[in-house]
């Protein structure tokens, strides 16, 4: 993990009895865990103190540790857990808080990020990007096709997608444009695309190739 073992994380008290109903974790703008059961905070401090406890990292990981799996997770970023399926599926934070904190930290995001448009700008990612599995043969993630749509909007398929230019079905989720570029920082030389423009490679480690208007 990026943290320290002994750092603080606040963890839902009904998972040190029921670890099986993890259902999500965030990761804030100071790196610090939630990890959760589905409970939320609410308007009553004494509620709170009753629902959630402070614990250790390195015991959460122990109680928990599927948790590994996103040690690489860029701060301001969540996950809510697939039991069935084993993995992990991104998200980025659905209602940012609007207290004067979050506002100037928005703003110092928005003002450092070198790129044309805001890191906080809604993307669409395929299914397989979004998805961070547990199991030891999990397959690696790569973006392989990137597209910048003529009214500006970004799309990123990865190879689970064979072919993304004859599928016009391609499953799509949404995360902020800061996060992916942190996620998959291969395509950090893309982000200045202008509108049309798309871009495919053929393997993880090849270079990208610019797609002409005659599909070559």
């Amino acid at each position: 993990m990026g943290q320290e073992p002994h750092a603080a994380v606040l963890v839902a008290r009904g998972l040190i009895e029921r670890p099986e109903e993890l259902d999500h974790v965030l990761l804030d703008d100071e790196e610090g865990w939630f990890v959760s059961d589905g409970t939320e905070f609410g308007e009553d401090p004494e509620l709170d103190e009753e629902q959630f406890a402070t614990m250790c990292l390195h015991d959460v990981v122990e109680l928990l540790p599927q948790l590994t799996a996103l040690a690489k997770l860029p701060a301001g970023m969540g996950a809510e857990w697939d039991a069935g399926n084993g993995t992990w599926v991104l998200i980025s934070p659905l209602v940012p808080s609007d207290d004067d904190e979050a506002r100037a930290y928005r703003e110092a995001r928005a003002a450092a990020w070198p790129h044309a448009g805001s890191p906080m700008e809604e993307v669409n990612l395929s299914l397989g990007l979004m998805q961070i599995g547990t199991a030891a043969d999990a397959p690696a993630r790569s973006v392989r096709y990137v597209s910048r749509e003529e009214d500006g909007t970004w799309m990123f398929v990865g190879f689970e997608v064979p072919d993304p230019d004859e599928q016009t079905d391609v499953e799509v989720d949404t995360l902020e444009l800061g996060h992916v570029a942190q996620l998959y920082p291969d395509v950090v030389e893309l982000l200045d695309a202008e509108p049309g423009e798309v871009f495919f490679r053929e393997a993880p480690d090849a270079e990208w190739l610019q797609v002409i208007d005659d599909g070559e």
